[in-house]
């Protein structure tokens, strides 16, 4: 599962994968109902892969705490999120024992509940991911590789050079200026 295209933004509802970026905005599509929209620089964002969930030892990624959802659900939907707080305390418990009560709000937990039913019903836990040197490693090889038509790749004659003769190349001059050269004193 890579939710690092997931987004949540604030001020509408459900969860959004990034499509693309354009100069002003970031297109985004709803996993809800597949409708994109622009998403203004200005709004705020928050990448799924960037929050985690505090615990009363290290904080746990939210990726790990939705996958361990998923292995304690076997894959089906979860607790209703309108739930009362004691119950998504208690199933949250089931998948992430150690969660810090104190420290984190029941609207949370709501939080939690929905964006996993929204995951699961978009087949986000399906999916493969990548790892991420394979995948730079394929976006090196494709800019590398040389596209039809592309004068460059095609391989022209070496020429040597007589025996005995200096090469032909030149190099441009450079010359460093000082500062009051500059200023025109």
């Amino acid at each position: 599962m890579d939710l690092s295209k997931i987004i949540s933004v604030a001020g509408k509802s459900g969860l959004f994968r990034v499509v693309a970026q354009g100069r002003q905005a970031v297109i985004a599509e709803s996993l809800l109902d597949g409708k994109r929209i622009p998403v203004p620089s200005s709004a705020k964002v928050s990448s799924l892969d960037d929050i985690s969930m505090f615990t009363t030892g290290d904080d746990v990624p939210l990726k790990d705490v939705l996958m361990k959802l998923y292995e304690v659900e076997k894959g089906k939907e979860s607790i209703d999120p309108k739930e009362s707080d004691d119950k998504l305390f208690a199933k949250l418990g089931e998948a992430l024992p150690e969660h810090d009560r104190e420290r984190i709000y029941a609207s949370d937990v709501r939080k939690l509940f929905a964006w996993y039913d929204q995951l699961l019903k978009a087949g986000e836990f399906e999916k493969k991911e990548e790892p991420k040197e394979e995948k730079a490693a394929e976006k090196t090889a494709k800019a590398k590789a040389p596209k039809e038509g592309d004068k460059k790749a095609k391989a022209e004659p070496v020429k040597k050079a007589a025996a005995g003769s200096k090469p032909t190349t030149s190099k441009a001059k450079t010359t460093t200026m000082r500062k009051s050269a500059q200023r025109g004193a």
